[in-house]
């Protein structure tokens, strides 16, 4: 009896160590998400535009695409991370870039319309494979099989104006904004689907406050925010039913510096670019705003994106004929920023990986 209880002992302990190790590989632990970061740019003295890669955090830079015909006379101005391989960009002449293999090779997708004149100005990807795109002349492009076939929707809802700015909240509920007429700066405009661009909306917020255009719109969960021109904002946290007036007033209210660019780690902590050389953090959901140093006065702050807390990277940009970008780097969440690479070309947008 004493050798069966031994054996038996053996064999459940055995049975044990098997079924452990199935269970570590049925539910291995996921891989922490690597900083790779790509930017955007004008083209430069070689004739190509930019597209700049960092493996490290925005720690180091070497040049994607350079001499590839894909690139050749395009300003890319707006771009976003899928995946470590998977990275998608826009820009001017209606030029659609994809990579396929972290940015080895770049190949244009055919736009749905052919219209060289137009400038895409910004692309957002939800669920990986619904690509929304938004840019000049009223243009909104839909793909939801991952760039294999287009929708392009009606440029006469968009009152043929710059959109701007795009983002898919999921595939189906999308804001754009922009801004329309030929005064300068441009009387805002709104736009919104929930039904994937089937049917459209606009939005006419109180106070006439489309009175000036907008530049960019971004979410978290249920807080939507829409900015632009002269530091004003609008933001909605139940899903845009109901919005409230803002300005980024430690700036000088609504005759401020434009936001350029506003990105949400939460629904609580956003991080705007604004000209002037400005980053701005709020971490309560625009109620108070923190100014940051960048010793950066006589540029734009064009692009920020972060990914973490701690972690951003932030766009710099020249004024003028000039052409002139810096990528500036923060590790403590904003205290301090520190210029990682200068570039004689303009430079426009940063994305981490949005997974």
């Amino acid at each position: 009896m004493k050798r069966f209880g031994f054996l038996f002992s053996v064999i459940m302990i055995m049975m044990a160590i098997v079924f452990n190790c199935c269970k570590k590989e049925d539910n291995p632990v996921p891989a922490e998400r690597s900083k790779y970061a790509w930017v955007a740019g004008g083209v430069d003295s070689t004739g190509y535009g930019l597209i700049l890669f960092s493996a490290d955090g925005g720690e180091n830079w070497v040049r994607q695409a350079q001499g590839m015909p894909s690139l050749l006379g395009v300003d890319v101005l707006d771009i976003w991370a899928v995946d470590e391989q998977t990275v998608w960009a826009v820009g001017t002449k209606n030029v659609i870039l994809k990579t396929l293999d972290g940015g080895q090779t770049w190949i244009q997708v055919q736009a749905p319309a052919n219209n060289p004149d137009t400038e895409l100005n910004s692309v957002c990807i939800v669920n990986r494979t619904s690509i929304w795109i938004s840019g000049s002349g009223g243009s909104v492009y839909r793909s939801a099989d991952n760039g294999n076939t287009w929708t392009m929707f009606d440029s006469a809802f968009f009152h043929s104006g710059v959109m701007q700015g795009i983002w898919a909240i999921t595939p189906q509920k999308v804001y754009v904004v922009g801004g329309i007429g030929n005064d300068y700066p441009q009387r805002g405009f709104i736009g919104c689907t929930s039904d994937g661009g089937t049917t459209w909306d606009s939005v006419s917020p109180s106070g006439d406050y489309n009175r000036n255009q907008w530049i960019g719109v971004t979410a978290s969960k249920n807080t939507i925010v829409v900015s632009g021109v002269k530091a004003h904002y609008m933001v909605s946290t139940d899903g845009g039913i109901t919005w409230k007036n803002d300005s980024l007033g430690a700036t000088g209210g609504v005759n401020g510096p434009d936001i350029n660019h506003l990105m949400m780690i939460n629904p609580e902590t956003w991080w705007g670019a604004l000209d002037m050389g400005q980053f701005y953090l709020t971490n309560n959901g625009g109620s108070s705003w923190i100014p940051q140093v960048t010793d950066q006065g006589f540029t734009f702050m064009y692009g920020i994106d972060a990914w973490n807390s701690q972690l951003a990277l932030g766009i710099a940009r020249s004024q003028g004929w000039s052409p002139h970008g810096s990528i500036m780097k923060t590790l403590n969440g904003g205290t301090n920023w520190e210029i990682k690479l200068s570039y004689n070309a303009y430079l426009n947008k940063v994305t981490f990986i949005k997974l």
